[in-house]
């Protein structure tokens, strides 16, 4: 594959983005994609939308705008869409850098986006791999959707703070994502804020801890949220519940989600968020 990052400037090329986001979210006929003539008028009125071409075919597209935040300027990142034969190969990163370049250029420190914070693979992308953190939970941000994502789901989604310029960010970009263990972790306090339990060759959530008040603390998730809500969506149901009343407890008492940790041991494959307490991350 030889990957091409491009701002998108011809029409059809705005029009060929809405396959590609078709083809990212599984999107239906009822499902409304970002249409071309609004990615048009964000490219024309200092608005950011990118393309990534394997060869001449459009394979990923990203489309963002400057925001405000009490008077402060700031990059409001809206879609990155990879079509689903070309995910995990690198493009969403690519085009993540290529965003990351046009922000730096402009004078700009910060890019926010939102996404289920249910969706490990996701979560992992955007916290583990690109060094955004995380302290704000948004309660049904887009109400019911259609795609095949979030089909009869409640849309509860985190939002990300990509500080682009900072240490953090650039440290991690150079080289790459220092693993952290699980198990090193409780060995040395780390406590656990969630419990698990497998019922029908499902993972449920149990019992949470609120109270706690370590520096560091972890938070189990669902390994393939898809997965459980096509077995059941009142277990994936359950499982924003019970991230509702964790994340917005912990956030509300100054913690940040700062990395992603996946383990696999037995056959199984779990993953867990990272909490800081936001002295220890300042």
């Amino acid at each position: 594959m030889t990957l091409r990052i491009i701002r998108l400037t011809k029409p059809e090329q705005f029009v060929e983005s809405e396959r590609v986001q078709r083809s990212a979210w599984g999107l239906d006929a009822e499902s409304s994609a970002v249409p071309a003539h609004l990615l048009i008028a964000a490219q024309r009125h200092d608005g950011l939308v990118l393309g990534a071409y394997d060869g001449r075919r459009m394979v990923g597209v990203l489309m963002g705008f400057t925001a405000l935040s009490r008077g402060r300027p700031y990059h409001y990142s809206h879609i990155t869409g990879v079509r689903k034969d070309y995910q995990s190969r690198g493009v969403g990163y690519a085009l993540k850098l290529g965003q990351r370049a046009y922000v730096l250029r402009r004078g700009l420190s910060l890019v926010k986006w939102t996404f289920d914070p249910l969706q490990a693979r996701n979560a992992f992308f955007n916290i583990a791999k690109l060094g955004g953190v995380c302290k704000t939970y948004i309660r049904n941000m887009y109400g019911e959707l259609g795609d095949s994502l979030n089909r009869g789901r409640l849309t509860d989604r985190f939002e990300i703070e990509w500080w682009v310029g900072s240490k953090r960010v650039r440290k991690l970009l150079e080289q790459g994502h220092r693993r952290l263990w699980v198990n090193e972790l409780l060995d040395q306090g780390v406590e656990l804020v969630n419990e698990t339990m497998k019922k029908n060759g499902v993972g449920q959530p149990s019992q949470v801890r609120l109270g706690l008040r370590g520096r560091r603390l972890l938070v189990e998730i669902p390994e393939n949220i898809v997965r459980v809500g096509d077995l059941s969506l009142a277990v994936s149901r359950a499982w924003t519940m019970s991230f509702r009343r964790i994340f917005e407890n912990y956030f509300g008492r100054g913690y940040v989600v700062t990395d992603v940790l996946v383990e696999s041991g037995s056959g199984e494959r779990k993953v867990f968020y990272l909490l800081e307490s936001r002295r220890r991350v300042g």
